[in-house]
């Protein structure tokens, strides 16, 4: 079996999370609202946080939804603003949390008993993570899954109408609305708290990355359908890492009928975000083949990079595909990358030779 046959019957594991399944028959009619607003389509075929896995069409929650009387007790002892990226984040959060590289916004909003607070914060230009808090008045704070299944059931049900419902998250920065993929990591022990993810909608953008200053003022909007009640939370955002690396391939490298490039790899003391163009000789193949890549990154020393979630969307162009992989920077500055694409079968990667790149860091 060759590799083209391969790639249309095999997908990486991460593509065939049931999340991701379940959710495609709504996100389907998500799109077509966009792409009359928009003209265009993105599609956001994968998303895995460690810790807890998020992978939805707004936002989809894992997390516990119990917590013990005692429990409950005990962690109203334990810190909590502040502590999230430590304890829950990935390690890209958890090295800028203990560098000092985060930002302590602690603004929040009550309406009707219910309180939204926006803690830590960090922005490093490919994305922007802060943790979020719900309490109630009563002091029984139900975990954040419960209104964010309330609210993204509103939301669909409005869809089915043919409304115009309100985003259940949006976020604009100096007044300007962003066209984004918000993803909620929570953490067990603060089950009403997690640690939101902000990044580009690369198929409506066409880029991965921020087109913001390093300091601008910062907005979001959360529409609680559990109290039909719209939450506003705005502060100034400062860029608070200081490494920012830019990478990419010096030309691309052909297999089949697509050729395959490295638009940009980023390295920030947070985040490794690698943005890849595949170009197609024809159109018809870019979602059955782009959709179903996987890709593999290492040091030199051989240490492979942890993935941590990415998208998938059709590029500026009829003919051209983008994927989009976000994964955990290496303990120390790499010399060298080596980016190796695959496709996945019965639990076996199959690495493609043609397609792999070499990328010199220092």
């Amino acid at each position: 079996m060759n590799v083209e046959s391969r790639i249309r019957q095999a997908k990486p594991a991460y593509l065939r999370a049931n999340s991701d399944q379940a959710a495609e028959a709504v996100w389907d009619k998500l799109q077509q609202r966009e792409t009359a607003l928009v003209q265009k389509r993105s599609r956001i075929s994968r998303v895995s946080i460690a810790v807890a896995a998020a992978a939805a069409v707004i936002i989809c929650l894992i997390g516990s939804g119990f917590v013990s009387p005692i429990m409950a007790s005990a962690l109203k002892q334990l810190p909590l603003i502040g502590g999230l990226f430590g304890q829950a984040g990935d390690a890209g959060l958890q090295t800028v949390a203990e560098q000092g590289m985060i930002q302590n916004v602690n603004t929040s909003v009550t309406h009707n008993g219910v309180t939204f607070t926006i803690s830590d914060m960090m922005y490093d230009g490919t994305r922007i993570s802060m943790v979020l808090t719900r309490e109630t008045s009563d002091g029984n704070n139900p975990p954040l899954k419960k209104w964010v299944d309330k609210s993204t059931d509103t939301y669909i049900a409005a869809l089915k109408k043919g409304e115009t419902p309100s985003d259940v998250i949006e976020v604009r920065a100096n007044g300007e609305k962003l066209a984004v993929s918000r993803h909620l990591a929570s953490d067990i022990m603060h089950h009403n708290s997690s640690i939101l993810t902000i990044q580009p909608d690369v198929g409506v953008t066409g880029s991965s990355s921020f087109d913001l200053p390093e300091q601008f003022e910062f907005e979001v909007k959360i529409q609680d359908a559990t109290i039909n009640q719209e939450f506003k939370l705005g502060f100034p955002v400062t860029k608070t890492t200081n490494q920012y690396i830019v990478l990419a391939s010096e030309k691309a490298k052909s297999h089949g009928d697509y050729d395959m490039s490295i638009s940009k790899l980023e390295m920030t003391e947070a985040t490794m975000q690698m943005e890849v163009r595949l170009d197609f000789k024809a159109g018809q193949e870019m979602e059955a083949i782009g959709d179903h890549l996987g890709y593999d990154v290492l040091n030199e020393r051989g240490e492979l990079a942890t993935l941590l979630g990415g998208s998938s969307a059709e590029g500026t162009d009829e003919k051209s595909y983008v994927n989009v992989l976000l994964f955990e920077p290496f303990k120390e500055l790499p010399k060298t990358l080596f980016v190796k694409p695959y496709v996945q079968e019965n639990k076996e990667k199959v690495y493609i030779k043609e397609l792999e790149f070499t990328l010199s860091v220092q």
